[in-house]
């Protein structure tokens, strides 16, 4: 396409200049960006096992919306308003994903403390990652993870690769400084099968709702496949209300697979890393069911704790959550709250999900500690009686 001229008289002299033809692409780059974070905010609706990229563009939603923003200040910096209009509405249309990853909650807005401190109930979900009981680099040191918890002060604290079942505090030369203390502030345990274990301040009576699938693991172990466990506990509280919580952990990512040198690798079965994450969406998509399974048949009042290693996005996180369950910290969070802080990934792959008459008020994501996971904490306030009139309103 030839470019167009114009003529322009100087001093009785006439000249004649092209104008510069209009590039456009950096509009098609933006259009591109914003297509791909469209895609990448709602691939959760989409079950792995019917596109396997699914997940992947879900963990991609994050980077992609950094990149996003700083191609915006580009462009606003550039002027080139078609392409600010474009990703602007893009972001616009992503902003129901966005609030899942950044809830803007302010003290105000939030649901007042219940003074009577009775009614007030804070639970805690951690992987402690076994209390770094066979790190050599920790020792027997005191163990950081469980002052984390102490100074906290939950009323309930739900581990997820804990102590494993036959062992207690004593075997865990990391947590022998905290005994005395762990056993006068909590003195109502439970170390089930994996390590899915239980510090309460209440009593209750556990149950088993999964356990660990006898087989071969795909993914290349030589031992009984873990990607499922969950354990519920029903607990009276002081005002006499019932609530059970449900603790659980899915299977991971294994992106250290190979490097544990408890765990033996098959030698027929080496998946690589990409390979092994599918494998991975795909076995924690199964488990979700069989959690939401498990959920359906709960009692109302029920608060769902633990390790999904998976996103606020993403297609396990709505089939677990489904159109009952609230976001304690979506409803009462501030801010990006990773609780995975290893491999260079920052995600908020542990939640707190609740139902019933109860009301989150209050929401922590305390740092420290010696796992490679942050523990997620909630304040709910537990006066089933005054919400049940609320609701009936």
């Amino acid at each position: 396409m030839a470019r167009s001229t114009y003529d322009r008289n100087y001093g009785g002299r006439t000249y004649r200049r092209r104008r510069k033809r209009r590039s456009w692409w950096f509009e098609i780059l933006a259009a591109v960006f914003a297509a791909i974070l469209l895609l990448c905010a709602y691939a959760g609706i989409i079950n792995p096992s019917s596109f396997f990229p699914a997940p992947f563009l879900t963990l991609a939603y994050v980077p992609m919306l950094f990149l996003l923003i700083a191609l915006l200040v580009i462009a606003m910096l550039c002027r080139r308003w078609t392409a600010v209009l474009t990703l602007v509405v893009a972001f616009v249309f992503t902003l129901p994903i966005f609030r899942f990853y950044v809830p803007l909650n302010s003290p105000e807005n939030a649901p007042p403390m219940p003074a009577d401190t009775t009614l007030q109930f804070k639970v805690m979900t951690y992987n402690v990652l076994s209390f770094n009981r066979d790190d050599p680099m920790v020792g027997d040191s005191p163990s950081a993870t469980m002052k984390l918890i102490l100074d906290n002060n939950p009323d309930v604290v739900l581990l997820q690769e804990g102590i494993p079942s036959g062992l207690t505090w004593e075997d865990v030369p990391t947590i022998k400084p905290y005994i005395n203390e762990v056993n006068a502030r909590y003195p109502y345990c439970y170390f089930g099968v994996e390590g899915l274990s239980i510090m309460s301040k209440i009593p209750f009576t556990a149950s088993s709702i999964g356990e660990p699938r006898h087989m071969r693991s795909v993914l290349g172990f030589n031992r009984n496949q873990t990607s499922y466990l969950a354990r519920a506990y029903d607990l009276k509280m002081p005002s006499g209300k019932q609530l059970r919580l449900l603790d659980f952990r899915l299977q991971s990512y294994h992106l250290s697979f190979g490097k544990n040198p408890s765990v033996r690798i098959s030698p027929d079965v080496k998946p690589a890393p990409l390979e092994r994450m599918r494998r991975s969406f795909n076995l924690r998509n199964e488990d979700a069911m069989t959690l939401r399974r498990a959920i359906d048949a709960s009692p109302d009042n029920l608060i769902v704790c633990g390790d999904m290693n998976d996103v606020p996005s993403s297609h396990v996180y709505r089939v677990i959550r489904g159109d009952d369950l609230h976001d304690a910290w979506v409803e009462v969070g501030n801010g990006y709250a990773h609780t995975f802080n290893s491999h260079h990934l920052s995600y908020r792959i542990d939640h707190i999900l609740y139902r019933g008459a109860i009301t989150a008020v209050a929401a922590q994501r305390p740092k420290g500690g010696d796992s490679d996971h942050y523990p997620l904490m909630v304040t709910f306030d537990i006066d089933v009686d005054k919400q049940a009139e609320k609701n009936d309103e």
